[in-house]
């Protein structure tokens, strides 16, 4: 029997039967909300969260507590279709739209206290993005995200919102308060949030333009072990800034080798390490005055990586210049 069960063709009518099932049978039990995982995904009720863990509520089956690492985001039961929506356009790096849909809410009439602080947080996180692209006020945002981590401190958001705190305090040159946002992520017990800090002070020294410091960070962050595949995608990050800093400091070809092996390994959905990775790369060959290279690296994060506002307003930078070299001079305005 179970032969023939494994041998059966299941069809996608059936699989969204199941799956209404499972989920009906949980919203009968008060179990509701969906946690979204780097793979996979759980069903249960929130019952608590701190910065670093998710207690999920799972009926019979006992409580689970999940680590925020393995969270990419938590669909709460009841909420309103709003967040959902708001939710996705901030995934997808639209976050004028995610913030027009939060607008919609009328947070008075919301009963449960998770589905409020995930609005107020997704206000502040959108708002930051667009600041970091030049469509918004920094000090605005960092306000509206400093309000956050002061009121929900034990928000499964947090880290998120210290770390992108910092990218503010940094693009405001602030950079000593945006190496103690950063700071928050290193004591987290994982391997990838220990090298993301390790990347964000590097990046913050290169700003600086103490690279031979930035350095010493990248090597710390790929000194860290960890095999999950978060752990590899900050070590790429990593040996991205390294290249960055060699190449400020003399070694641009050795750096253009590093930076096409970044872009070959990285995930292809990593769009914002790659918009990262075309930008380095055009700078490399900016300061080896290769400039139809150049210009080629950053119309990649113009046409392929858009979505990605901090990394594609840097590369609309260096295009204006670059088309203006070339005599191309309308394209130069455009950019």
């Amino acid at each position: 029997m179970n032969r023939i069960l494994c041998e059966m063709q299941i069809s996608p009518a059936l699989i969204a039967v199941l799956w209404y099932a499972i989920v009906s049978t949980a919203a009968a039990q008060g179990i509701a909300d969906r946690v979204r995982l780097v793979r996979g995904n759980e069903i249960g009720e929130i019952a608590d969260m701190t910065p670093l863990q998710v207690t999920l509520k799972k009926g019979a089956a006992g409580d689970r507590e999940i680590a925020v690492n393995e969270i990419k985001t938590i669909q709460f039961s009841g909420e309103p279709n709003e967040l959902s929506q708001a939710r996705l356009n901030a995934a997808n790096g639209t976050y004028e739209t995610a913030l027009e849909s939060l607008g919609k809410i009328d947070v008075g009439k919301l009963d449960r206290d998770f589905v409020k602080q995930d609005i107020e947080f997704y206000k502040g996180w959108c708002a930051a993005r667009l600041a970091l692209a030049g469509k918004g006020e920094i000090g605005d945002a960092g306000r509206q995200l400093n309000n956050f981590v002061r009121t929900y401190p034990n928000n499964f958001h947090y880290l998120a919102a210290r770390e992108t705190m910092g990218d503010l305090l940094m693009a405001g040159s602030s950079y000593e308060n945006a190496e103690k946002q950063y700071a928050e992520l290193a004591k987290a017990p994982w391997a990838d949030y220990k090298m993301r800090a390790a990347v964000a002070v590097g990046r913050s020294l290169q700003a600086q333009n103490k690279h031979a410091e930035a350095i010493t960070q990248f090597d710390t962050a790929l000194a860290t072990t960890g095999d999950a595949a978060e752990a590899q995608n900050e070590r790429l990050a990593a040996t991205l800034g390294k290249a960055i800093s060699l190449a400020e400091t003399g070694g641009a070809d050795e750096a253009v080798g590093i930076i096409e092996k970044v872009i070959h390994d990285a995930d292809p959905q990593e769009k914002e390490l790659h918009a990262r990775a075309y930008n380095a790369l055009g700078t490399c060959y900016e300061k080896a005055g290769k400039n139809k290279e150049a210009l080629l690296a950053f119309l990649h994060v113009d046409v392929l990586y858009n979505t990605v506002p901090e990394a594609h307003a840097e590369a609309l930078s260096h295009l204006a210049p670059l088309w203006k070299a070339i005599g191309q001079d309308e394209r130069a305005r455009e950019s």
